[in-house]
């Protein structure tokens, strides 16, 4: 396909059918090891040292892959970068690649691994994947993808790669016109809700024989390899394994098993093997409970062999993690409402690609494999983990996302699932918080059981710090009008309080009227936002301030390794 670089001439794709795209008339800059690659606009390539790429590029604009890396190897401050990984996430949302320039060539098929690459044949084939970038968002073109695209141009002062993108689906870019972040980034609106489902039957109680386990442990092998690998050790744990699946023949002594087994001995199979059989024959859930998030990924790749039918799958297997591992439709809502207020042009760009994502997603789940790791460092903590919810600032039913929650959806999906693959803390807190008539699993396999107590003390200590408890009166009391400095540290970025989010919930209540009062009256002695510098002045100090300021004379006098740049302790007590 002959393509002409000039901004001012487009191009006709191979499909006469789509409009003619139009590309950045700029040069594209790779990085490799020590050297810059430059595609110039007359179709030249220059190799240069970083010094060379660095005065070439002051003040002018450059296609990249991973805009804040190549800043850095640079030090580039004033320029502007066109990042072909923020367009790769526009355009295809939840899909991974390595965030490289051949890693994006590998992932759209451009280049495969079998190919012997120079930096010619890389840059020339990162041109021709920003035009296949384009020329596939003018397929999926929406009104949905307009919008989203507009408000990242944040009037002419966002994303550079918006004119391109409109232009590809048949719009121009309007600079001027007036934009509604909460309108244009709402993808809530299109996501499914759950439903509520009749409570599962208690499951049954038919138990599990070796034949039967063995027999799982064939197939599952058979499944993974092709072949049935024989290993006495896998066999004789299976076995095992299985004595915990039994019936119970006393309430107060369940069946419990501590195994241990060496490395390759197959440990994961040998357990799912008889778990999947109990929870077929008697259509219950047995969760499966790591200490890692590696862990949980790699049994959700072991379950391929389970169930090879990718729907099959998601109806017989869900994943459970804390809260803090899923995007919270509040808090993206609750950004987009201030986005074309935003005094960074990075903050709609990384939103935009957030609600993108969030669209497709189907489990929200900001750690699973659907979502590429790098887009942290691409947008930034703030802007990706640090939507979900972080600091128990859920308000459950009373949310206007409720019934579209992802955490709710999982929640659901795993009382009818049939292995749910959860993680320690999860487990300890359901069963800690549970009710009496709560249905609780009634089998469970602790993976990684040795860090069963860490887990424990991770899951139930609280950290009282000056900065939690500053969070806390600002997710209690609300913050000043300027305080959304704290949100793009990763906080919560709601600052409207307490009493604003569940007044409606609670109006007409006496008591909890009087408690929500007696809370916020509670809460105006932690420290607010500038604690910091409030602790170091002579001023007049609130009396958790002077808490925290008795904790930080016993730990700077007493503390060896001031001078380390590492966090200091020193035992608590005897206290001062």
């Amino acid at each position: 396909m002959n393509v002409s670089m000039s901004s001012q001439e487009s191009f006709d794709t191979v499909d006469q059918s789509h409009q003619s795209l139009t590309l950045p008339d700029i040069p594209y800059l790779i990085l490799a090891r020590s050297k810059a690659h430059v595609l110039t606009t007359d179709g030249e390539i220059l190799s240069l040292n970083f010094g060379q790429a660095a005065q070439m590029f002051t003040n002018k604009s450059a296609i990249v892959c991973h805009a804040p890396y190549t800043s850095r190897q640079l030090s580039l401050k004033d320029w502007l970068p066109f990042d072909a990984l923020e367009l790769f996430a526009f355009a295809y949302p939840a899909q991974f690649c390595v965030p490289t320039p051949l890693g994006i060539l590998k992932s759209m098929g451009i280049l495969n691994d079998t190919q012997n690459v120079s930096p010619e044949d890389v840059a020339m084939g990162f041109f021709q994947a920003i035009s296949q970038m384009i020329q596939d968002i003018q397929k999926q073109q929406s009104d949905s993808l307009v919008q989203i695209a507009e408000v990242m141009g944040l009037n002419g002062r966002g994303w550079p790669w918006t004119p391109y993108v409109l232009k590809a689906m048949g719009h121009d870019y309007d600079p001027k016109k007036q934009l509604i972040g909460k309108t244009a980034l709402n993808i809530w609106g299109s996501l499914p809700e759950w439903s509520e489902q009749a409570p599962r039957p208690p499951s049954g109680q038919h138990p599990v024989d070796e034949d039967e386990s063995i027999t799982r442990l064939n197939q599952l092998l058979s499944a993974k390899d092709g072949d049935i690998e024989t290993r006495d050790s896998q066999r004789d744990y299976t076995t095992s394994v299985t004595q915990i699946f039994h019936p119970p023949s006393d309430q107060e002594q369940p069946h419990i098993l501590l195994a241990e087994a060496g490395t390759g001995t197959g440990k994961t199979l040998g357990y799912i093997a008889p778990a999947s059989v109990w929870a077929e024959k008697n259509e219950g859930s047995v969760w499966i409970s790591t200490y890692t998030k590696s862990l949980q990924r790699q049994l959700d790749s072991e379950l391929d062999s389970l169930y090879p039918e990718r729907d099959l799958k998601k109806a017989h297997i869900a994943i459970r993690k804390g809260r803090e591992n899923y995007l919270c439709l509040l808090n993206l809502s609750d950004r987009a409402a201030q986005i074309t207020l935003a005094r960074n042009p990075k903050d709609p760009v990384a939103l935009g690609i957030m609600a993108r994502w969030a669209s497709v997603s189907e489990d929200g789940d900001l750690t699973g494999k659907h979502f590429p790791g790098w887009l942290s460092s691409l947008l930034g903590f703030s802007h990706t983990h640090g939507l979900s919810d972080r600091r128990g600032e859920c308000i459950y039913s009373a949310c206007d996302h409720y019934h579209k929650c992802f955490v709710e959806k999982a929640q659901r999906k795993s009382k009818r699932a049939r292995l749910v693959i959860a993680n320690h803390a999860v487990v300890m807190i359901q069963a800690a918080l549970s009710r009496p008539d709560d249905e609780l699993p009634t089998r469970y396999v602790f993976d990684e059981g040795h860090h069963l107590f860490e887990a424990a003390d991770s899951a139930f200590a609280a950290h009282l710090t000056a900065r939690e408890s500053s969070e806390l009166k600002r997710w209690l009391i609300g913050g000043s009008s300027h305080s959304d400095h704290s949100a793009h540290r990763g906080g919560s970025s709601r600052a409207r309080g307490l009493e604003k989010r569940i007044s409606d919930l609670i109006a007409g209540d006496h008591e909890a009227e009087t408690l929500l009062q007696e809370t916020l009256s509670a809460a105006r002695i932690l420290p607010d936002e500038y604690w910091s510098k409030a602790l170091s002045s002579n001023g007049k100090k609130s009396v958790s301030l002077q808490f925290f300021e008795q904790i930080y004379k016993q730990v700077w006098s007493r503390a060896a390794g001031k001078e380390s740049p590492y966090s200091i302790e020193t035992p608590v007590f005897p206290l001062s």
